[in-house]
């Protein structure tokens, strides 16, 4: 949702973790992307003006692409492929549009010498798992190929049940993750016990053709195809038991995943850390918690009062930023969305939750996490009590004390809402023993 979900506002940005010098093909005709091996930052803003601290490499990863070209430590990065580099997020987005073997030309200046290097991109590395095999396959959607990572564990012959994973705002590709937090920890729980598991990529993230996922082209209802095909595709696999396939959906993910259970069911439908009302009345409930754990009562009513114009501006009126940004009060409207372009919330915000769950006559559990001040316990038990109105008995709802949005664990929605930057809090088991239950509890 609206915070703490895209590791693109980080000011270090992880362009490639490692290289790898020999790689099994992919499954597929899916060209894979390559990585150049770069960690690329910026300077303390403290110490120079935004225009000349466009992005600095802090590290040069050993073997990789960007080593063999030359590349250094402290080299600030001034071009690539004759464009100008204004930030550390168009580097990493301009070089993600390539693939493996392309030659990317970058201008440097290293101190006061200018240079010209020209890497030639090394495939991303496969990802691997110590319970399951990865398969990289592929979709279709309007006529481009989206990747999709499929893991099947091992030692489970037969045909499995499966789960579409579904994440929430944000650009990043869901390649490689790290299976001790995050999706990577939901993953492996459900590789553990013997799930098929299915990754969609967004549009033009990690393999993925078409558009960027930060192109206005970029609309909730793309994002909801590559959920709905790949979720036929997953039902078509011979190690996949077709009636037996869920979905583990997270913040945003349930509420564009809507639009495609709508169309395709599936035997259950996990939605944590979401949303039960409209975007715009969700987000004036989100706004009055967050601001309410630093502010006074009084203070939050009149933060409030100034808040609600601005959101009704933009999700209601469909103001354009650069509009709303003369209103007194809306400078900060859009900045929490990361990347994604601000059409795309305003699209979301159009979703009408009430008509999408209405047919959704399957098994739904709606989960919450005490300690996080993204979303509320008021907006899952909404969701629940929308559904049951049209399938009485089909939703329940959950909390895991103690877990925030994350999925991790801290002590209070203020913990999560002031932790430092690039911290990494454990991975709440909790979410994984209420989610096993829950599956355990189906007829079946």
């Amino acid at each position: 949702m609206r915070t703490g979900e895209t590791r693109m506002k980080a000011t270090c940005f992880l362009l490639c973790l490692l290289a790898c010098a020999a790689l099994a093909p992919a499954q597929d005709d899916l060209p894979r992307h390559g990585v150049i091996g770069l960690v690329v930052t910026v300077r303390d803003k403290g110490k120079a003006p935004a225009s000349d601290n466009p992005a600095i490499v802090q590290r040069v990863v050993e073997g990789s692409a960007a080593a063999q070209a030359g590349f250094q430590p402290g080299d600030v990065i001034r071009s690539i492929d004759g464009v100008p580099v204004t930030a550390p997020t168009q580097f990493a987005q301009a070089v993600s549009r390539h693939l493996a073997g392309d030659v990317v030309r970058v201008e440097v200046a290293r101190g006061a010498q200018p240079l010209n290097l020209a890497p030639v991109l090394q495939p991303r590395p496969l990802e691997t798992a110590p319970n399951a095999e990865v398969l990289y396959r592929s979709i279709g959607v309007r006529g481009l190929r989206r990747r999709v990572i499929v893991t099947r564990p091992n030692n489970h012959p037969g045909r499995l049940p499966a789960v579409l994973l579904m994440p929430g705002l944000g650009c990043e590709s869901l390649d490689n993750i790290d299976r001790k937090t995050g999706y990577g920890a939901v993953i492996a729980a459900f590789e553990e016990r013997g799930y098929v598991t299915m990754r969609v990529e967004k549009t033009g993230e990690g393999d993925s053709q078409g558009p960027l996922c930060t192109d206005f082209a970029a609309t909730p209802d793309l994002e909801a195809e590559g959920y709905l095909a790949g979720l036929r595709a997953l039902k078509t696999y011979d190690f996949v038991d077709p009636q037996k396939v869920f979905v583990f959906a997270h913040s945003m993910g349930p509420v564009v995943g809507s639009l495609a259970v709508a169309q395709e069911p599936v035997r259950g439908f996990i939605a944590v850390e979401t949303v039960g009302t409209s975007w715009f009345e969700y987000d004036l409930e989100r706004s009055r918690v967050q601001h309410g754990l630093h502010a006074l009562p009084d203070e939050v009513d009149r933060y409030m009062r100034e808040y609600e114009v601005c959101s009704h501006h933009f999700y209601v009126e469909k103001m354009r930023p650069e509009d709303l940004a003369a209103t007194p009060g809306c400078e900060d409207m859009t900045s929490p969305f990361g990347p994604v372009p601000y059409t795309y919330m305003q699209a979301v915000a159009d979703i009408s939750l009430g008509r999408q769950w209405k047919e959704a006559d399957f098994p739904i559990l709606v989960v919450y996490g005490t300690t996080s001040p993204v979303t509320t316990a008021h907006q899952s038990h909404y969701l629940v009590d929308l559904i049951n109105r049209f399938h009485p008995g089909r939703a329940s709802y959950a909390e895991v004390p103690g877990m925030s949005h994350d999925l991790a664990r801290y002590e209070s929605q203020l913990d999560y809402l002031d932790r430092v930057p690039g911290s990494v809090h454990p991975f709440h088991t909790g979410l994984i023993d209420v989610v096993m239950g829950w599956l355990d509890s189906l007829p079946g």
